[in-house]
């Protein structure tokens, strides 16, 4: 292949100069999507939209987005059963026979997978109990 002399300058000034390696430095390199990200909700009462419902946002592992008052535990437990919240037993205990129910939602992203869950819980210490610090909010 013959190279033209202004070729050949181009490519000695790139080389000296040290610019000829920079194509591999401006590549974007991929960021790592978060391995959940979930908006959680409890309502006082058997439909998610009972009284006024809270809401909080989980990021895990937790970000500058995450309103969760201790997204670390609640992170560990989503992760503890695969984002499989039905699954969630964290404290099998007593508590009263006094319905009184909690509604909790939790929507979202886990581990690149569509998220969605509801269950009402007859009351406020069936849902702790239950869920833990998850919905402890």
């Amino acid at each position: 292949m013959k190279t033209t002399p202004t070729l050949a300058l181009l490519a000695t000034a790139l080389l000296a100069t040290g610019l000829a390696g920079t194509a591999n430095a401006i590549t974007p390199v991929p960021v790592p999507a978060a391995d959940a990200v979930l908006r959680l909700t409890v309502a006082h009462g058997p439909t998610p939209t009972s009284g006024t419902p809270h809401v909080v946002s989980l990021d895990c592992p937790p970000g500058g987005s995450t309103t969760h008052p201790d997204p670390f535990t609640a992170c560990r437990l989503v992760d503890s059963v695969n984002g499989d919240l039905g699954q969630l037993n964290v404290d099998p205990g007593v508590c009263n026979q006094i319905y009184d129910p909690y509604t909790v939602t939790a929507t979202g992203v886990y581990r690149g997978r569509h998220l969605s869950f509801q269950r009402t819980y007859g009351n406020h210490c069936v849902l702790l109990r239950t869920t833990g610090a998850l919905f402890d909010f």
